[in-house]
């Protein structure tokens, strides 16, 4: 009897771990590393014809409370600029003082409300103790009230520098019933905070449907925890 309970009881366990697999197999993906393993046609360039240099041919506005603009340096709008690398490829790297409370944000306005389907992010090409660790994806449609539509709060979860990561609704986050007009990251601790150079991402892309109806600036939004997985 009691060889019995010894095997249910490794049964049960094997089928926990094959269940909690199959779960996390749901969450973020890995698509590759480098400017070709991003999306492209995202909403703040559908056209992938953006020229970042001269902040010309995207389909969005672009504002930051740190380092604004393209070019000649690791600013902020270098995470909409199609390209993943070093130097004008990203954005680093944080003023003394560390991160402040409002965290470092950068934000996408759009002509049109969206609700946001799934989103790419990726590393920048080195020093992993730079990277977000607390973040949010959030959308507003006047600007200045924003909603959580996706929260991480743990460990740097890229494997790799130079690396993509999918994030989707219904497996990341919520399937979103409300579109917004502005769609902004914000990094509230990494690893090095704040400590020297202590933030930089390489690239964000947002996707997102149009036939939703734009949600009330002061209307909240449920907030669902990501889950990480590495896959391959």
């Amino acid at each position: 009897m009691k060889i019995m309970f010894v095997l249910a009881g490794f049964v049960i366990m094997i089928a926990f771990c094959v269940i909690s697999t199959s779960d996390i197999a749901q969450a973020e993906v890995v698509l590759g590393t480098g400017t070709d393993s991003l999306l492209g046609g995202d909403l703040t360039d559908p056209e992938d014809d953006g020229a970042p240099d001269a902040d010309e041919g995207y389909n969005a506005i672009f504002t930051a409370n740190e380092e604004p603009g393209f070019g000649g340096g690791e600013f902020s709008f270098n995470v909409f600029d199609n390209r993943l690398g070093p130097g004008n490829d990203k954005w680093c790297c944080g003023r003394g003082g560390g991160i402040p409370e409002e965290g470092l944000y950068v934000t996408a306005e759009l002509e049109e409300a969206y609700a946001l389907t799934h989103f790419t992010l990726s590393s920048a090409n080195d020093v992993p103790a730079r990277d977000p660790t607390v973040w949010e994806v959030q959308g507003s449609n006047d600007g200045e009230d924003f909603e959580t539509i996706y929260a991480h709060d743990g460990d740097g979860f890229w494997s790799e520098r130079l690396q993509v990561v999918l994030f989707e609704a219904g497996a990341d986050f919520d399937v979103q019933t409300t579109a917004y007009r502005f769609f902004r990251h914000v990094t509230f601790d990494t690893a090095s905070n704040p400590a020297g150079a202590y933030f930089q991402i390489g690239e964000i892309e947002y996707f997102g449907d149009a036939n939703v109806t734009p949600v009330e600036p002061k209307s909240k939004l449920t907030t669902t925890w990501g889950r990480i997985k590495n896959a391959q």
